[in-house]
């Protein structure tokens, strides 16, 4: 850490310098978990990623687990938030807009790969997956509003629930957007168009 850095660390208050430490250690933890997974990404690897000591992690968050899941939430956060914008559209803007949403959405193979290897966590932790789950239902949720606005838009019916429609657009998304990733890694994610494509034709069905 340079004399500037250090200097205008003394200057911020003890809040700010602990909020401060806790976005230096959650873009660590997405590094390093990019890297080795949630398996091999472990809070020495998380620390010494970020330039802390394994204490500073542990001030900022009780464990990994603790970690990960406010990773996620802020993940879950930003493209909530891309969705309510999409939300408070007009009608007749909104299927263009869900479009490039969808275009967009897993273009960001971490997040792809976080969302995957929480959940296999979830599956062998009740504890997590009771936080894991309670995130993954409210981003679902407010999917859910916006297909039932986009078929509104489009002036059709829908023929499944919008909830159950957003639940099997995040699963098929992310399942394909893994798939193109294993197999043709420097190649730009699909997954959001394939999603587009198959909204317009149940559309035009």
């Amino acid at each position: 850490m340079g004399q500037q850095e250090s200097a205008r660390l003394v200057r911020l208050t003890r809040a700010e310098r602990h909020a401060l430490t806790r976005q230096r250690l959650l873009d660590a933890a997405k590094s390093v978990f990019v890297r080795v997974g949630y398996g091999g990404a472990s809070i020495e690897l998380i620390a010494a990623e970020a330039g802390y000591s394994r204490g500073a992690v542990y001030a900022s968050f009780l464990n990994k687990e603790a970690l990960f899941i406010e990773l996620l939430r802020l993940c879950m956060e930003r493209e909530t938030a891309e969705l309510e914008k999409i939300a408070s559209l007009e009608p007749a803007r909104i299927v263009g807009a869900l479009a490039d949403w969808l275009k967009t959405t897993h273009a960001d193979v971490g997040f792809t790969q976080l969302l995957v290897e929480l959940q296999l966590h979830a599956w062998r932790s009740p504890e997590f997956a009771a936080r894991y789950n309670a995130l993954r239902e409210g981003f679902t949720q407010t999917l859910g509003k916006i297909l039932q606005t986009y078929f509104n838009a489009c002036g059709r019916q829908r023929a499944i629930d919008a909830l159950d429609m957003a639940g099997c657009m995040t699963a098929l998304s992310l399942c394909h957007g893994l798939q193109q990733h294993a197999s043709k890694p420097d190649s730009p994610d699909k997954s959001g168009r394939f999603i587009d494509e198959m909204l317009r034709a149940l559309i035009h069905a």
